[in-house]
């Protein structure tokens, strides 16, 4: 069996049973030859703008002998999929902006998706905001450790009736907010260190600390410090 790293073990565990799922920005198809070889997905699409990440999926679906399973496709974000073709779709390793750009440039390949399970670098508030403005509801977060780094994983699904998110569910999550994961404490003592070494980079301004920016930061240290000392 194809062993994934903490990251993508945890992407993969939150893909639910389908017929047809999809990668995108698939790097070396890990995830979608794991989802075909475990049998949690029938049919599995890798898909990469770069000749060189889906040469190297390639390679993965020859090495697991996934040849009847596993479908590779050079093109950016979703534009290699067909509308309605896949019932949940991948999008991990990207930053939250890129992977909104994704969605954004193709609403009709993304509307026909059942589920998204999306791991943003960086920028995951953006993302959060941008998908329940959206129509989308955030239905799983999960928080995983790899090489001293805690990454999040969101699980997105459509709603017709989106609830709309506090500035510190945007910032935390609304799940992990609500059911405080192993790694909760490491997690938002991490969010208010950052917000620490922000407001002290504002503070080299007058013009900055003057800024809703710098209000809102204040606010949002405020109360992770809070959540942080209910929580030790």
């Amino acid at each position: 069996m194809l062993n994934l790293g903490e990251r993508l073990q945890t992407v993969a565990s939150m893909v639910p049973p389908c017929h047809t799922m999809a990668d995108i920005g698939t790097d070396h198809g890990y995830v979608p030859a794991y989802l075909a070889l475990s049998g949690q997905c029938r049919r599995v699409l890798a898909s990469d703008i770069a000749k060189g990440p889906c040469q190297a999926a390639e390679e993965t679906r020859s090495r697991y002998n996934l040849l009847n399973q596993m479908e590779i496709r050079t093109a950016p974000g979703l534009q290699g999929l067909n509308a309605g073709e896949a019932e949940v779709v991948v999008i991990a390793g990207m930053g939250g902006a890129t992977i909104v750009n994704i969605l954004e440039e193709s609403p009709d390949i993304a509307a026909s998706v059942q589920t998204f399970v999306l791991q943003p670098m960086n920028a995951a508030n953006l993302l959060r905001q941008w998908l329940t403005h959206h129509g989308y509801r955030i239905s799983e977060e999960a928080l995983c450790k790899e090489n001293g780094h805690i990454y999040i994983i969101i699980k997105a699904v459509h709603t017709e009736k989106t609830p709309e998110l506090s500035p510190l569910a945007a910032e935390l999550g609304p799940c992990i907010l609500e059911k405080k994961p192993a790694l909760w404490i490491e997690y938002i003592q991490e969010k208010a260190e950052h917000y620490r070494r922000l407001l002290r980079q504002m503070e080299a301004s007058p013009a900055a600390m003057k800024s809703d920016k710098y209000k809102n930061l204040e606010k949002l240290l405020r109360k992770v410090d809070g959540l942080i000392n209910k929580s030790v």
